[in-house]
């Protein structure tokens, strides 16, 4: 018998178990603009199969084009705003920025080199992201939801990775210097904040110190610096940000989370699920309460990309809520 003759037949394929692996991919997230409507600022990630996510995971190739179409930005027009996640949106002036569009992609190749010197196996997407299911295009890759790690023993190669969740803050530095800055957390209590000359290295209960000496900033006053490490900096005319108390009380939750106990928001969509199904005077109390807990700048989130926190709040405080809707949205509440 042959060694062709030993190949499986399609049919006999078809009947065999599909399997499917996870890959630990390691890289950088660095400071970036997207020009969306407005401009976003955003965490890039550049990963060593020369993946990069800009709000859509592209290759090297096709992450040029992504500057040609002025889809990643290098700069702010003066007088336009800049619009930070879960901190907020302030006007710029006297933008004094560091790349230009090839300048910007020959640092983003770098850091693939980087990762990956020989530059070995590199993601060709072979000018697409999506492929055809029936009548709908989708996307090749799933969202990527990377976390911070860090590596207590850094020179032991069995050392524990432990992983985090970071956010977006404003950092006084030593000499005065307000930066946008990348807060890190770990289950541990070890804090990173980066994106600054010198990464600090602290204790979670260290926090709220800093919040108190007003070197850790959710909102910034108007006419002052800001600094993005790496990528430029502009003056503030006017804007506004989340309160410090209320960003606090997110990182103190997400802590918590990592630790083992239910996050806020969580708790509220599991508390709102029991009082649809049992819609009593008690549960409703409960669901205030639990509303309430959440971080205020986060409560939008309960609900999904159409009700936002909208159902949640009718069923709390009634059709008040509905006013908002139709004064915010122009047309009746349609859920």
């Amino acid at each position: 018998m042959s060694f062709f003759s030993k190949v499986p037949r399609e049919d006999a394929v078809n009947n065999l178990t599909a399997i499917s692996r996870t890959e630990i991919v390691e890289g950088y997230s660095i400071p970036a603009i997207i020009k969306n409507g407005g401009y976003h600022f955003i965490d890039l990630q550049i990963y060593r199969d020369g993946l990069v996510n800009c709000w859509e995971m592209v290759d090297l190739s096709l992450f040029r084009s992504k500057l040609d179409s002025r889809w990643v930005v290098t700069s702010i027009p003066n007088g336009d705003t800049i619009s930070i996640f879960s901190l907020g949106n302030w006007i710029i002036d006297n933008g004094d920025w560091l790349y230009d569009k090839f300048s910007f992609y020959d640092y983003v190749y770098s850091l693939v080199k980087k990762l990956n010197p020989n530059l070995e196996n590199l993601y060709n997407c072979h000018g697409t992201t999506t492929k055809k299911i029936g009548n709908v295009n989708v996307s090749i890759f799933s969202e990527p939801n990377p976390k911070p790690y860090y590596t207590p023993d850094p020179n032991n190669i069995f050392s524990e990775k432990i992983g985090g969740e970071n956010f977006n803050i404003f950092f006084r530095a030593d000499d005065s210097k307000i930066y946008l800055a990348d807060l890190s957390i770990f289950k541990n209590g070890h804090v990173e904040i980066a994106n600054l000359p010198r990464t600090q290295f602290l204790d979670f209960s260290q926090i709220r110190i800093l919040i108190d000496e007003e070197k850790i900033l959710s909102n910034i006053p108007a006419n002052e610096r800001i600094h993005i490490f790496g990528l430029g900096s502009f003056i503030t005319t006017s804007g506004c940000g989340v309160d410090i108390e209320s960003k606090y009380r997110e990182l103190l939750d997400q802590y918590n989370s990592l630790n083992g106990a239910i996050s806020s928001l969580e708790n509220c969509r599991q508390v709102f699920a029991q009082y649809k199904e049992n819609p009593t005077q008690e549960l409703k109390e409960k669901l205030k309460r639990a509303y309430e807990a959440i971080p205020e700048h986060n409560r939008m989130f309960v609900g999904d990309m159409d009700t936002k926190d909208f159902e949640v709040r009718i069923a709390i405080y009634g059709n008040i809520v509905k006013d908002e809707w139709k004064e915010r949205y122009g047309f009746d509440y349609p859920f």
